[in-house]
């Protein structure tokens, strides 16, 4: 991909200065880049996700197991599905959130299984950027009350260890752990 980024497959942005802590990121080759990483901000509005960029049409799936909450458009991040994964300890849960979609296959209420495909990538919506890339965000709390979490504390294969879906891996039995939410060539 030309551009913006230095390759289209195994980058990864380094996070912001400002942000505290910064995870090592280590990407497997295969997997699309990152274009921007999570930055939390109490000054600025910050970026509560991070940009996975590839061509439009690429499938995005499902992170991991769960039940879609919303699936619907808005004018400033376009096309968005948000799953709820259920609680983990603490009867808190887990939400994922997948915007700037060309085309959302997936409604309220279905359940998904993790690497299923519930969207293609796109670059809908006013802050898009004009950039064809998948904005991802995860989210823990219970009703209205929730926190954004930087993605990269939460894949399956560690902190920073960005995790291609396998099919022949094992599923997860505790905790919350996510795999990469566009496939990997």
């Amino acid at each position: 991909m030309a551009g913006c980024v230095p390759h289209d497959h195994g980058w990864a942005a380094s996070y912001k200065e400002a942000q505290d802590p910064k995870i090592a990121v280590v990407m497997p080759a295969e997997a699309p880049s990152i274009a921007q990483e999570f930055f939390e901000s109490s000054v600025t509005a910050g970026h509560l996700g991070i940009d996975v960029i590839d061509k439009v049409g690429t499938p995005v799936i499902a992170v991991a197991a769960g039940q879609v909450d919303a699936s619907f458009y808005e004018p400033a991040y376009g096309n968005r599905v948000v799953i709820d994964h259920g609680p983990v300890t603490g009867g808190v849960s887990t939400y994922t959130v997948y915007k700037h979609l060309e085309k959302r296959l997936v409604q309220p209420g279905e359940q998904v299984e993790r690497g299923q495909q519930i969207a293609t990538l796109g670059v809908t919506g006013a802050l898009g950027g004009g950039i064809p890339h998948l904005h991802f965000e995860v989210w823990r709390g219970t009703g209205k009350r929730r926190h954004p979490v930087d993605p990269q504390r939460s894949w399956a294969n560690g902190p920073g260890r960005v995790t291609c879906f396998d099919p022949a891996a094992p599923a997860e039995t505790t905790g919350f752990r996510l795999t990469y939410p566009v496939g990997c060539r």
